[in-house]
């Protein structure tokens, strides 16, 4: 497929709707809040939940664009045969990690739909707003997992093996 895989879009209109609603909705609060002085009981919630659902799908596209933070001084001092080790151990590590938050985040979302709970302002089930663990972070596994493929899987010669470069 040439370009961005369906995919990788999904991440970048998810994140990039949540990030513009986000301000928009906190823009608006302020003017009516300082310039109108009537605020608005839900936009503050409302915004909250859209950064939190930027946030997970977006640390899903960053996994996939090598955007993630990360300690390299023992990487930068050791041969490219070891770094492919480490990046390969790291991966392994991060999908374990993400998996977890998965099994763990839909046990709560089962728990909230029992429970019935609705959030404060906007009245909607609170399970959709915990929904974005689970979501962002099983994504995130997908894209670790397609780095831990491209490591596993490169025949190259480990000193030409560029973790960087696109899935």
């Amino acid at each position: 497929m040439t370009g961005k895989s369906i995919l990788t879009r999904i991440e970048e209109i998810v994140s990039s709707i949540c990030l513009v609603g986000m301000t928009l909705i906190i823009g608006i609060q302020v003017f009516n809040r300082y310039v109108l002085e009537q605020s608005l009981d839900w936009s503050e919630e409302l915004g909250r939940y859209l950064f939190i659902w930027a946030v997970y799908v977006g640390c899903s596209y960053a996994m996939q664009e090598d955007r993630h933070l990360e300690v390299t001084i023992i990487r930068n001092y050791v041969s490219a045969r070891i770094n492919k080790f480490i990046l390969a151990v790291t991966y392994g590590l991060t999908i374990v990690f993400c998996l977890f938050c998965v099994v763990y985040g839909i046990q709560m979302i089962q728990l909230l739909i029992t429970t019935g709970q609705n959030t404060p302002a906007l009245e909607i089930k609170v399970y959709w707003v915990f929904a974005a663990v689970p979501v962002g972070l099983g994504l995130m596994a997908v894209r670790a997992g397609q780095r831990l493929w491209r490591i596993l899987s490169s025949k190259e010669p480990p000193a030409a093996f560029d973790p960087t470069q696109s899935i």
